[in-house]
């Protein structure tokens, strides 16, 4: 298979879907073997987002590697990235650091840590940071998942993205997929402007792991299709 100019400048690969689908595929086939290796100084693993997430970019590019795949048309995945938690190139060569990654990952911890009363429960969807928790009297840290990509913060000229929910409850995935469509719908009401029903998940077909799939219009009228992944941390 030969691609010439396989990416332009601004991260956007010429046969899009193509190269999305080959992604999607590959996070599909290879994210149900992920396992994090970092623990804590009494034995525990370490559930940290940020530390979860430096172990999944180590373990997509050793998959990489062990499919011996065409470097050309395979991925090159760089934590904190382009505002990214990962930000995804196409091609491993050093020239694919010069680019603008063509999907960005954005990876969420379920449920959103307590962090003393100062994050939104929401976050993977939502965080208000115009009202005061009522429990503490100051504004939420942290942003929201799904509006950063509806608000075109994260990845304003990009088609396609990615969301990972690390689940660190006992919870199942088709619990937190209720939950996180009941958020949404309640945005409906309180921010309807903004949100709509059509911003809701649904599953997507995979025999291998829970795997969602939501589109989500713009300020700017134009759409990203989100595909979530979610895997038990």
């Amino acid at each position: 298979m030969i691609m010439n100019n396989i990416q332009s400048i601004n991260g956007n690969p010429p046969s899009s879907y193509k190269i999305y689908e080959r992604l999607f595929s590959f996070i599909d086939n290879t994210l149900p073997n992920f396992r994090v290796l970092n623990t804590k100084s009494d034995g525990n693993k370490v559930t940290a987002e940020d530390t979860i997430t430096e172990n999944l970019v180590v373990f997509f590019d050793s998959e990489q590697e062990s499919l011996n795949l065409d470097p050309n048309i395979s991925f090159r995945f760089i934590n904190q990235s382009h505002k990214f938690d990962i930000g995804v190139f196409l091609g491993r060569g050093y020239t694919a650091y010069n680019r603008a990654p063509f999907c960005g990952i954005e990876a969420k911890r379920l449920p959103t840590p307590d962090g003393g009363k100062k994050r939104d429960e929401r976050e993977y969807v939502f965080v208000d940071r115009n009202i005061k928790n009522k429990n503490n009297n100051r504004k939420f840290d942290g942003n929201g998942g799904i509006q950063r990509f509806k608000e075109g913060k994260h990845a304003p000229t990009l088609t396609h993205s990615i969301m990972i929910g690390y689940i660190q409850d006992e919870n199942s995935a088709d619990y937190w997929l209720s939950k996180i469509n009941a958020w949404i719908k309640e945005l409906t009401i309180t921010e309807m402007s903004f949100w709509s029903n059509e911003d809701c998940l649904e599953k997507s077909i995979s025999d291998k792991c829970d795997r969602f799939v939501s589109t989500h219009k713009r300020k700017d009228d134009t759409t990203i299709e989100l595909h979530h992944y979610w895997i038990k941390c």
